[in-house]
């Protein structure tokens, strides 16, 4: 059965995680307290994304004795360490590890208050490990405690100075409002780990909201360098090419956020806007039209295809379409609807 848990190791370092839970749980049927394979899958069902069951291995690891020696060496990236690692061997005292992953899968399931307790019990053992104040300071950020979430990053910042992950979040509690100070925190970030794309991501709304449309495509475009699959992105690149008047990109840029997400319908939403602004009518009723389709509530489709419509000399389906937006809370001034429903 050895032969397993070697070949687990093998196929996960070949980035095989698969295969390697599969062996990982062939292993365990006949061994179900090996502690090395145990915590194996753990860590494995976590990076796969299998918080359940990963909780369950975690939890069972806790039950289980200290102490174990082993030749086995774990690795575990510190959270904004920009692949720095920290070797552990299954000798060493893990539990702070497991309390620790165990708090970032209670973040994963949105357990808020559970997180933080996880994360206590891990600073107990462990009060010099910052990662256990960030995932901390995280959970009170999510559950919307921002004193405590600013008290942990601070220590965060304390034990690691350059600790780009606790600049980042400072920032954030900052709130989204174009301050010089936010802005700063955010570029500190940024040069603490130029590898990071949503402190790119977030300077660069910071930087759109306080009209500085040249700085905030400057980092949308390096945001989308570091993390190119993320839709996101490109909307609000696009929304910075249409504000200022680069239509030809910002069509771009909204067709992208629809290719890589074609159900999401502020996608189409923002191409149709476009279309409108350069007079192609059709094509932006039939953008709205994808929109409502994915989001059949969605108000503001119903009223900018209205307008559309209008334009198009279809009156009846105008006024239909802007009555949808009233029931559908859309605030509707009096001009409006007496020009679209005569």
């Amino acid at each position: 059965m050895q032969a397993y848990f070697s070949r687990a190791q093998v196929r996960e370092a070949l980035g095989d995680k698969q295969g390697a839970l599969t062996d990982y749980n062939i292993f365990l049927e006949s061994n179900p307290d090996d502690k090395e394979a145990l915590f194996s899958r753990a860590v494995s069902r976590f990076e796969y994304g299998q918080w359940a069951v990963a909780k369950e291995d975690f939890l069972k690891l806790l039950k289980l004795p200290t102490g174990i020696e082993t030749n086995t060496v774990f690795f575990q990236s510190q959270k904004g360490d920009d692949g720095v690692s920290k070797a552990f061997s299954a000798g060493n005292n893990l539990r702070p590890m497991f309390y620790d992953y165990l708090g970032q899968i209670e973040l994963k399931l949105k357990n808020y208050a559970q997180a933080t307790v996880c994360f206590d019990s891990a600073i107990r053992m462990a009060p010099d490990q910052y990662n256990f104040y960030l995932g901390r300071g995280l959970a009170h950020q999510q559950a919307g405690d921002t004193t405590k979430a600013r008290s942990d990053f601070e220590k965060v910042l304390q034990l690691d100075s350059d600790n780009s992950l606790a600049r980042h979040n400072l920032a954030l509690l900052k709130g989204n409002q174009p301050t010089a100070e936010t802005e700063r925190m955010l570029t500190e970030a940024i040069a603490a780990n130029p590898k990071l794309p949503y402190s790119f991501a977030e300077r660069g709304l910071l930087r759109l909201n306080a009209g500085n449309f040249a700085g905030a495509l400057g980092d949308y475009n390096e945001a989308i360098k570091l993390e190119p699959d993320n839709y996101d992105y490109y909307l609000n690149r696009g929304l910075i090419k249409e504000r200022s008047k680069d239509f030809t990109g910002a069509l771009a840029d909204y067709k992208q956020v629809i290719t890589l997400k074609p159900e999401y319908e502020k996608g189409w939403l923002s191409h149709g806007n476009v279309m409108v602004k350069l007079n192609r009518f059709k094509e932006a009723v039939e953008d709205y039209t994808a929109a409502i389709t994915y989001y059949p509530e969605y108000g503001l489709a119903f009223y900018n295809r209205a307008q559309a419509l209008h334009r198009l000399g279809k009156l009846a389906e105008a006024c239909s379409d802007l009555k949808k937006a009233k029931e559908l809370g859309i605030n509707i001034s009096t001009k409006v609807e007496t020009t679209l429903c005569k």
